[in-house]
């Protein structure tokens, strides 16, 4: 015997129901709306991004995809994402505004290492007025301690191996080690910390010498690692304002290279 399977209707609620209580206009109702109200949050967080963006000086806003999807998960939470997004903005802002006051320029990179601990903490200060104002007080009353400061952690950071490395003052070349990375084509490089230990080594002179220091971007350690990056032999001379630069290892193919050599000009 042929068996028929029932008909069932598609009406709309006006008429009669597809599942008992659940009227298929309604749902395609509510999908569409979801559907827009998705759509205008995209768009939010996309004037958010650009915003943000500007505040921070910043072409690319890195972690900002990481806090919009711990917002969602913990979206029965809003004072803590408040509190997570405020914080990730101000951490960028206080960034721009050390780069763009030059303040950077006058740190150790151990003194860098320690403001970007304290901007990654709870302690973080909130973006305000005040807090700005109060701050960038103190750090340009206290500019002459933070060179002397740098001072000191350039010579903590020598490598004392070396008998030319002198506690008491800095001789006529000094040696540095592991600054230099050789990966595995053969390409070296100079990472972000090298950058930073090179430029603290020549901050003292222009300091002593009342010359502006420069820009981070056009620094000894940029200069130096724009060298290495131009495709020269890694043990061919560097001359910098105030002293030159030759690498060196004692293995040829060992990572990290060995020994960084500065000799005064």
């Amino acid at each position: 015997m042929k068996q028929t399977m029932p008909a069932t209707d598609l009406n709309t609620a006006s008429t009669t129901e597809v599942i008992p209580s659940v009227a298929i206009d309604r749902i395609i109702a509510q999908r569409n709306e979801g559907i827009a109200l998705f759509m205008q949050a995209i768009e939010c967080l996309e004037s958010s991004r650009k915003i943000l963006r500007e505040a921070s000086g910043h072409d690319f806003l890195y972690g900002f995809e990481d806090a919009v999807t711990d917002a969602v998960r913990r979206a029965d939470k809003p004072e803590e994402t408040r509190k997570n997004i405020s914080r990730f903005a101000d951490r960028k802002i206080w960034h721009r505004l050390m780069t763009d006051t030059g303040m950077y320029t006058f740190m150790s990179s151990c003194q860098c290492d320690e403001w970007n601990k304290q901007l990654k903490s709870e302690t973080c200060p909130e973006i305000t007025l005040d807090n700005v104002l109060a701050t960038f007080r103190h750090m340009n009353a206290r500019k002459m301690q933070t060179f002397e400061q740098g001072l000191i952690d350039v010579y903590r950071n020598l490598s004392w191996d070396y008998k030319t490395n002198n506690p008491c003052r800095l001789g006529k070349r000094i040696i540095v080690s592991n600054l230099l990375y050789r990966w595995s084509d053969g390409h070296v490089s100079l990472d972000h910390s090298g950058r930073e230990k090179i430029d603290d080594l020549a901050r003292p002179f222009y300091l002593l010498e009342g010359r502006n220091i420069p820009d981070f971007r056009h620094s000894t350690g940029t200069l130096y690692s724009d060298f290495l990056g131009s495709g020269i032999n890694v043990g061919e001379l560097f001359g910098g304002e105030y002293f030159t630069v030759r690498a060196s290892s004692k293995e040829r193919y060992i990572s990290p290279l060995s020994t960084l050599t500065l000799s005064k000009n």
